[in-house]
């Protein structure tokens, strides 16, 4: 008898975890923590442009929900003209913030910084982190304010891990992009889901995590199944950097790799030693003269 109730006790336990997992999984896809500035200055000492000696401005865009998104326009003081406009697009629970340290090393090169808050992340209003779905029309949004105030002037994308995924789907949409920086995307929506969820609990389940996915999409009202890189960047005919780091444990290496070989124009770059988040400090003097080589060949 004894074992018969801890064979059922088993039994139930083991069926609590689907369950468990189907009404926790859409919230957390959906809605990723927020980091605070305090988390920035904690790591890298500074949180706002002029901690770091650049000039700045602050702005909003609204999306066509009535979201507010927050961004911050920043340049180097020493710059007269100002010679192309860089979007920077943060990863998954970040904020504008992370991208002051692409900012403090481009800047330099008299490019205009746009570093913005995605849908629900940093400053921004917004229920839900669709991945690009809506995100990629909102960054459409703020080009719309990059090329009224910086006429004749290209604009690049700078995206790292989810921004980096974003920033291909842009591309693929707005031919006012004239280049792609994309730092460890992923390679769809499905498949980085799936890598998170064995890394998270142990399991890959591909059956489950589409029961997930697809609670999440009517929650949200978006097709995960849209949110693809892979398929993007056939469709883009401009020059593409992308960028993994040698020993990133979050984006497998393959997703870049494979993204190169389905682009028409596309450079693989890797960097030694470097992780997931760490590539530029990683990189160091070399890699930030290979970006801005790539972005202004002149």
């Amino acid at each position: 008898m004894i074992y018969f109730l801890i064979t059922v006790t088993v039994v139930i336990l083991l069926s609590l975890i689907p369950i468990s997992i189907m009404l926790v999984g859409p919230r957390m896809l959906l809605m990723p923590d927020r980091r605070r500035p305090e988390y920035y200055f904690d790591k890298y000492g500074y949180s706002h442009p002029s901690h770091i000696g650049l000039k700045h401005e602050s702005g909003e865009i609204v999306t066509d929900e009535g979201y507010k998104l927050s961004y911050w326009s920043v340049a180097s003081p020493n710059c007269g003209k100002t010679k192309g406009a860089i979007v920077y697009l943060h990863g998954i629970t970040d904020s504008k913030v992370s991208g002051l340290n692409y900012a403090k090393a481009l800047a330099p090169y008299c490019q205009r910084i746009y570093l913005m808050d995605m849908r629900r992340h940093g400053e921004s209003g917004g229920e839900y982190c669709t991945y690009g779905y809506f995100e990629k029309h909102d960054v459409v949004r703020l080009i719309d304010t990059i090329v009224s105030e910086n006429p004749g002037k290209p604009v690049t994308l700078i995206g790292s891990s989810m921004g980096a995924a974003i920033a291909i789907q842009v591309a693929a949409i707005d031919k006012r992009v004239s280049k792609v920086i994309a730092v460890a995307p992923f390679y769809d929506l499905f498949s980085i889901a799936l890598d998170h969820q064995f890394r998270h609990i142990g399991i890959r389940n591909s059956f489950l995590l589409r029961s997930v996915m697809h609670r999440a999409e009517k929650i949200a009202r978006f097709d995960a199944s849209d949110v693809s890189p892979a398929k993007d960047i056939e469709n883009i005919h401009i020059p593409i950097l992308l960028v993994r780091g040698e020993g990133d444990k979050t984006v497998k290496k393959q997703y870049p790799q494979s993204l190169s070989e389905l682009a028409k124009d596309a450079e693989l770059l890797t960097i030694p030693g470097a992780g997931h988040v760490d590539v530029l400090e990683k990189g160091g003097a070399d890699y930030i003269e290979r970006l801005a080589k790539f972005i202004d060949p002149s």
